[in-house]
């Protein structure tokens, strides 16, 4: 079973990141850093979506996107699962990117915006058929 994970805490770009997912698609929405880790922790996936600023106060939980990645890292499988990172945020977006790159992971960098899409559309129907 190909299993997506969607980290996301806006709803509004959720449901926009949703429509892009491949007819058939079995995924999970996680609205914040501590129930993705609980999902990554549990299931396998094929592909992750992943923002950097998950929490309202992640200076104090420690728990945002690079949180995340670290488990990515830990859990998943660097040949069967890719990630996409949608976050606005360039620096988070960065430290994840080298985090899960440095890592092995196949990893696209895209911020989230109207034009990311159609990006983002292409880059699952890719990753979710060859996986």
């Amino acid at each position: 079973m190909k299993l997506i994970l969607l980290v996301e805490d806006n709803p509004q770009r959720a449901e926009q990141i949703q429509a892009c997912m491949p007819k058939g698609a079995r995924w999970i929405w996680a609205k914040s850093a501590g129930a993705a880790i609980g999902v990554l922790k549990r299931d396998t996936f094929v592909c992750v979506l992943l923002d950097h600023d998950l929490e309202s106060g992640p200076e104090l939980s420690g728990l945002d996107g690079q949180a995340v990645a670290r488990v990515v890292c830990e859990t998943q499988s660097r040949k069967g699962c890719r990630v996409f990172i949608h976050s606005l945020n360039s620096i988070g977006a960065a430290a994840m990117l080298q985090l899960l790159s440095q890592a092995g992971f196949e990893v696209e960098r895209c911020p989230w915006c109207e034009e990311a899409s159609e990006v983002l559309r292409e880059w699952l129907e890719e990753n979710v058929a060859e996986s």
